[in-house]
């Protein structure tokens, strides 16, 4: 998910963002790594809105939901420390709710 031509490109992301590298780690156990890496590169790399969304403290990468609710949301900044990730479920667990 996060290779470029010669190196990381997202490899600064766990030191800076430690919180939502823990949150994505718990999602690729709990949905498997092939469902993140899908919702990560429709969310970062493609920014279609709905798959992959990340905030902790200032940074933020991803596309926040269209739902302008969900957008507002995901902007506001309540500390420094705060991390946020909106990911979007495998099909077969939003059937489940």
């Amino acid at each position: 998910m996060d290779k470029e031509k010669g190196g990381k490109r997202w490899g600064w992301l766990p030191a800076e963002m430690p919180g939502i590298a823990a949150q994505v780690a718990e999602k690729r156990r709990k949905w498997g790594a092939a469902h993140v890496n899908e919702c990560w590169r429709r969310g970062v790399e493609l920014k279609q809105p709905g798959w992959f969304f990340a905030r902790e403290g200032a940074l933020a990468v991803g596309t926040p939901s269209d739902d302008p609710v969900m957008a507002n949301f995901a902007a506001a900044n309540v500390t420094s420390t705060q991390s946020l990730l909106v990911i979007r479920e495998p099909e077969a667990d939003r059937g489940a709710h």
